[in-house]
């Protein structure tokens, strides 16, 4: 994934920047964390004022420039959600930004009846932990964010599949997947979010398929 943010700085300028996670480079622009930007460094960011999630890396880019070419007033409208003209938003999702403007919500994917995803929803909330909450049924992860995600996990691929589920059972996948091609079993899940195992957190760090509290609280 990749996002587009925009960051407010102590004299009142404004840095944009694209990033593949928003938490982990707000962190190097206030410094916790290496790498951060020229301008960030001489105009250390107080906090983010918005953050859009791009389909793919040349959109991100191009959103990027169009909005360093708008003027100071223009960009204070955009933050306020007032679009300029010139400028088209229709391939973006603007992510919601905690009122404290430091803290990027990490993306939680859930199946909202599901008992353990409520769980590990209560578990976050209880530690004040900002999420960004997707539906995994009505907006299922893609096949490039799957691909993504496993690698960031480390987990065996067949971890991602929701063994416990009606479908998997259906689909009588036990016996199927050591046939299959990693090729097809990525394919597969892509085609129905209720395949995938469930909760997912996306970290700055890592991915967790499943709610186990242990497991969280040693990321986390």
């Amino acid at each position: 994934m990749y996002y587009v943010y925009i960051l407010r700085c102590a004299d009142g300028s404004l840095y944009t920047g694209i990033t593949t996670d928003p938490a982990r480079r707000f962190a190097q622009h206030i410094g916790t964390q290496s790498g951060g930007a020229k301008y960030t460094a001489a105009h250390p960011p107080m906090r983010v004022e918005a953050v859009w999630r791009a389909p793919d890396h040349t959109t991100a880019a191009q959103l990027e420039a169009r909005i360093k070419a708008l003027t100071k007033t223009q960009k204070e409208q955009l933050i306020c959600g007032n679009t300029p003209d010139k400028l088209s938003l229709t391939s973006f999702f603007r992510i919601p930004i905690q009122s404290d403007g430091r803290r990027i919500p990490m993306l939680f994917i859930c199946y909202p009846k599901c008992s353990t995803c409520k769980k590990a929803r209560v578990f976050l909330e209880g530690r004040d932990i900002p999420i960004h909450e997707r539906d995994i049924k009505q907006q299922p992860p893609t096949e490039q964010e799957l691909r993504d995600w496993h690698v960031k996990s480390g987990l065996p691929l067949k971890r991602l599949f929701n063994t416990s589920g009606q479908l998997y059972r259906s689909l009588a996948l036990s016996k199927k997947l050591p046939d299959m091609s990693e090729e097809e079993q990525f394919a597969l899940l892509a085609s129905d979010g209720m395949l995938v195992r469930r909760p997912i957190l996306v970290t700055d760090t890592t991915v967790l398929f499943g709610f186990k509290q242990k497991e969280w609280e040693q990321m986390l």
